[in-house]
């Protein structure tokens, strides 16, 4: 009984680590759900608009907007039309989360043997990515690009993409004191998920 008690905090402490790392892995997976959803969705329209006084094509802005709308309302159904209140929801917040919308040109030369990557053009123009709060960066340099598109010695297609990135700061769900002291509201662990999708409007 002595043994037990001593040990009985020890357990209880693992036990609600547990489940709160259990309440943190379905958290990440709803965001990653969230960015395939979004990137799918969008992967079959244009990031482009024609000008029709210029008749030139032009960065179409609203088009970034909505697919990173559209990976906060899959997270948090409650803001779709119309609401679905009763589903489980993520709220982002603005001053730690963030949806990073990137949409990438990616031309190769073929004339060299093996082809290689000759440039990468980021949408939209000005901007090597979107985001929608403002809060972070994309994870997915020029240089991760090459490397993802050249790994095991693959010889890269020009091609368009588009990544889709959540950043969201998970606070936990238990609030439990030892918990807390690792996560927080003012100090929560930032979950990352990404999606990357062929996008054949932005292919060069």
């Amino acid at each position: 009984m002595v043994e037990f008690a001593i040990l009985l905090p020890i357990l209880l402490m693992l036990f609600s680590g547990m489940v709160e790392f259990g309440f943190m892995l379905n958290s990440y997976l709803s965001i990653l759900d969230a960015t395939r959803q979004a990137a799918r969705q969008f992967s079959n329209t244009s990031p482009f608009l024609l000008n029709t006084a210029t008749n030139t094509i032009e960065d179409n802005p609203v088009f970034y907007e909505e697919c990173a709308q559209a990976a906060v309302i899959i997270l948090d159904p409650s803001l779709a039309t119309p609401p679905d209140p009763n589903a489980r929801k993520i709220v982002m917040n603005p001053n730690t989360d963030d949806v990073i919308v990137s949409v990438l040109s990616i031309s190769v030369n073929s004339a060299v043997n093996p082809a290689v990557i000759s440039s990468i053009v980021r949408h939209p123009d000005g901007l090597d990515f979107y985001s929608l709060y403002g809060q972070r960066a994309t994870k997915y340099s020029n240089a991760n690009i090459e490397e993802y598109m050249t790994q095991n010695n693959r010889t890269p297609v020009e091609t368009g993409i588009l990544i889709v990135e959540i950043y969201y700061g998970y606070s936990g769900v238990l609030k439990l004191p030892w918990v807390t002291a690792f996560m927080s509201d003012a100090d929560p662990v930032i979950l990352h998920a990404s999606t990357i999708m062929p996008l054949v409007a932005a292919k060069p």
